[in-house]
């Protein structure tokens, strides 16, 4: 999902007290729709979906934003309210692509007790550290600004789409989980938000020039230099938030739980000859099969000729190639350019090729979109390596290699164990450098795009380790219903929130029971029996959510 990133007002706090201790954050909606009949109070009337009770579509979009901002709070230790304003409208929009929501901070502040010096930071953080509200503006007192795509699905925004407004994560193929999306884009407003410009590489872009909490984490693994280091220029870093792989997150808990999250990388493995062996970091494609041991196993790699040189006579665009006997067989080598990744490989594959390596024009790799219309019968494996790396093979010919999993590298992180933040070439203005790269396997929530592997529901993967980053307080204790604790942990290492989806499931049945006790313990005892099937809960567990509930007042 794309995010844009809103209109910034800028606050310096004055001198606050530190909170002795912090309790679970509340997190309140401001909801931006009153007085219409649109968004959050569409009156269109909607079954019941998904564990969603709600009757009218903009009821069942109120109780889908309240169960997230509730799973959060659960996470997030803060004892000052965390006010988030909330809309629907059309953001930019295509036929066939578009924004799904935009999030950002709607104040943000500096030098108050407990911050970093001349660091700007995110206001529900600040508030959270300094244990105050340090913008007590009752004229504009949202902490979050949010939208929502409020076209989707029509015509000319995404065509055949939709928001799914269910909270069990079972998404019908073709639909938007909004679950997901609200929890992403509330990220962003809790600190998931780096406040740079993204063409130009200022710091504090019209924020004093000052660097942020976020940004304190950015590093770039070309320079080996922090994004805020002094002898970093707006130029490096404007080129590094553009170069795939380079621009990486430093915070020492992503990175240390990155291994628990990320699956191994796949490579290309040179073998031969000597002055080539190594493994290679590659892109993938969307078409063919996935690059691996059984598809793409080791063997001879060959530069393609196609005979024409109008640009480079290896760019595969024309066929037939003028060594089509050489590459029968064979790993087609080919230069990124010219024409469209999918015809390089489809040439490539009616040359008789086996496999095909693309070699990048630019710095880092990518991945590799399909032609418009979509070429359907590739059969055979694509993946690219970097430019610096292709004239390294390219070198060597003939080389030897195939595709394998690297135990030592993840899909996601640079050699270094460092997690890639998102840096296409083309800058993205909402959406480079203030989320985790595309390359992350399996994909995250703070990605820039919706995926429907993403349960945020249950997992919510490497971002509360990036709020502890950026200087979050998480809460290390259990879910507590009532006055009882459930011993189901709010938040588990590597962020799995079963115990938090327990309190936003106890605080939605709470609601929907209308002061029903009776009501209430049912919906809480199914839905904790369903966690319990699935294996998010042990028999136990489920007999002391059972047991807290009965502590409950709905």
């Amino acid at each position: 999902m794309n995010k844009s990133l809103l209109a910034i007002s800028i606050a310096l706090a004055g001198a606050f007290a530190f909170a002795p201790s912090a309790q679970a954050a509340n997190l309140t909606l401001i909801n931006g729709d009153d007085g219409t009949a649109v968004g959050l109070n569409d009156p269109t009337a909607a079954a019941p979906v998904g564990g969603n009770p709600g009757v009218s579509i903009g009821e069942q979009r109120r109780i889908v934003y309240k169960y997230a901002m509730d799973a959060w709070g659960a996470v997030l230790q803060s004892n000052v309210e965390i006010k988030v304003y909330a809309t629907f409208a059309r953001l930019t929009c295509t036929a066939t692509g578009g924004t799904l929501g935009a999030a950002g901070t709607n104040w943000v502040l500096n030098d108050f007790p407990g911050a970093i010096p001349n660091t700007l930071y995110h206001s529900a953080l600040a508030d959270a550290i300094a244990g105050e509200d340090l913008v007590p503006d009752p004229d504009d007192p949202a902490d979050i600004f949010s939208q929502f795509n409020g076209d989707l699905g029509k015509p000319d925004c995404l065509a055949g789409s939709g928001w799914y407004l269910g909270l069990d994560g079972k998404t019908p193929e073709g639909q938007i989980n909004f679950l997901n999306v609200v929890m992403h884009e509330l990220g962003h407003g809790l600190g998931a938000q780096g406040f740079i410009n993204k063409t130009s590489g200022a710091l504090g872009d019209r924020l004093g020039g000052l660097t942020d909490v976020y940004t304190r984490n950015a590093y770039d693994n070309v320079q080996n230099k922090p994004f805020d280091d002094a002898a970093m220029t707006n130029a490096l870093r404007a080129t590094a938030m553009k170069t795939p792989g380079r621009t990486v997150w430093t915070g020492a808990q992503v990175n240390a739980q990155a291994p628990l999250v990320l699956d191994r990388r796949t490579v290309l493995n040179v073998t031969a000859p000597a002055a080539a062996a190594g493994s290679y970091e590659i892109g993938f494609a969307d078409f063919g099969p996935a690059p691996s041991a059984t598809s793409f196993p080791a063997g001879q790699l060959v530069l393609v000729n196609d005979g024409v040189a109008a640009a480079s006579v290896s760019d595969g665009c024309e066929i037939p190639f003028v060594n089509a006997a050489d590459i029968a067989g064979k790993v087609a080598v080919i230069d990124r350019g010219t024409c469209n990744f999918a015809v390089k490989a489809k040439n490539a594959q009616l040359n008789g090729a086996v496999a095909v390596v693309i070699v990048n024009n630019t710095g880092g790799v990518a991945g590799m979109g399909n032609s418009a219309p979509p070429i359907t019968d590739i059969t055979i494996p694509t993946v690219m390596i970097s430019q610096a790396d292709g004239g390294l093979v390219k070198a060597n010919l003939p080389a030897t290699a195939g595709a394998l999993v690297d135990p030592n590298f993840l899909q996601g992180a640079d050699r270094n164990g460092r997690t890639r933040l998102y840096s296409p070439t083309v800058v993205a203005p909402g959406s480079t450098f203030s989320h985790f790269d595309t390359d992350l396997q399996p994909n995250a929530l703070m990605e820039p795009f919706d995926t429907p592997e993403v349960q945020a529901q249950f997992d919510v993967d490497l971002t509360p380790a990036m709020f502890v980053d950026i200087g979050w307080t998480l809460n290390p204790g259990n879910a507590i219903l009532g006055t009882c604790d459930t011993t189901v942990k709010a938040l588990e290492t590597p962020g799995l929130i079963i115990g938090a989806n327990i309190v936003a499931e106890s605080k939605l049945c709470a609601t929907n029971a209308h002061g029903s006790r009776a009501l209430y313990l049912r919906c809480i005892s199914d839905h904790a029996t369903e966690l319990q099937q699935i294996g998010a809960i042990t028999t136990t567990q489920l007999g002391k959510v059972r047991q807290c509930a009965a502590t409950v007042r709905p």
